[in-house]
Order: structure tokens, then C-alpha cells, then sequence
């Protein structure tokens, strides 16, 4: 349990924009990594949980829209009905033009975009999160229990209209 790991990948779209020049509010990288806390204590004892909040948020480095995110959550420390996660937030990919690249040649700098190498993180934190004793009930593997045929008539129902 302690040293499990989750992580989320997602694009800052223009509706992430928050300041002048599309750069995302700090709170968008702390919501990502509530998602990512649920998603390891349901890995773990099968309960979305409680996030009692965060001891220490760092914002390192800024994002923008048309950076590609990490958000990586993983189990430090399990108590009796709480666990300490520590949390990060790596910037994987930007434009190019939040760079220092040259963008004469490009003929669409505004879709031109750059691996990060490497990533940069900008931001970490440490949170704590709480499940029930009572709600504890340990990882579970799931067999999807849809048969194929059950798969193809629903499909052929969703279909049947187009």
C-alpha cells in the first residue's frame, strides 16, 4: 500500500486560462491532484474517501494553456483510517513559443509545441486523505461482466437510429 502510485495526464485548454497570456490558476493543479487521491484510495481500500486537505502546497513553476501535465499522486503513510500522499505536477510538453526556440521557419507557431526534457515540476504538496474504518474494504479487481453479446446488442441499439 504505502508507495502506490497514480498518474493523470491532461491538457491546459483555454478554458483552464485564468490570467492575462493563458496562464492557469495554481488551484487547477490542486484540483487534478484531489482526482488523483481519490483514484489511489480506491485502488487501495475501495472508497472514494475524504481529503482532509493539504499540510504544504508549492507552486515551482508556471503552466499555461497548451501545456500537457503530469499529475502524480502516490501512499507515504497509512494510519488507522487516514493516509499522507505526497503529490506532484510535471509540465511533460509546452508551445514553442514559451520558449526560447527560434520560430522564424515555422509557419504555425501558434500550434507548435516541444517535449520537455527534461520535465519540469511545478508543483508538489503533501495531503491527507481519510476513509471509515467501516468503509475500508481493500482493493478489488473487477472482471468487466458484460458478455460480448450483450456488448453488440447495445451497440447495434445505439446505433439504430443514424
Amino acid at each position: 500500500m504505502v508507495g502506490k502510485k497514480v498518474v493523470h495526464h491532461l491538457i491546459m485548454s483555454a478554458k483552464d486560462a485564468h490570467y492575462v497570456g493563458g496562464l492557469v490558476n495554481g488551484a487547477r493543479i490542486v484540483d487534478q491532484w484531489g482526482d488523483v487521491g481519490t483514484e489511489l484510495m480506491v485502488n487501495v481500500d475501495g472508497d472514494i474517501s475524504l481529503f482532509l486537505g493539504y499540510e504544504k502546497i508549492e507552486f515551482l513553476s508556471p503552466v499555461y494553456v497548451g501545456d500537457f501535465m503530469e499529475y502524480h499522486g502516490w501512499i507515504e503513510k497509512v494510519g488507522n483510517q487516514s493516509y499522507t500522499c505526497k503529490f506532484e505536477a510535471w509540465k511533460i510538453t509546452t508551445q514553442l513559443d514559451r520558449t526560447d526556440a527560434d520560430l522564424s521557419g515555422v509557419e504555425t507557431p501558434g500550434t507548435a509545441a516541444t517535449a520537455c526534457e527534461p520535465p519540469v515540476l511545478c508543483g508538489r504538496a503533501t495531503g491527507s486523505l481519510y476513509i471509515a474504518k467501516k468503509d475500508q474494504r481493500g482493493p478489488h479487481n473487477f472482471k468487466n461482466t458484460i458478455t460480448r453479446k450483450e456488448n453488440l446488442n447495445l451497440l447495434h441499439f445505439l446505433f439504430q437510429g443514424l
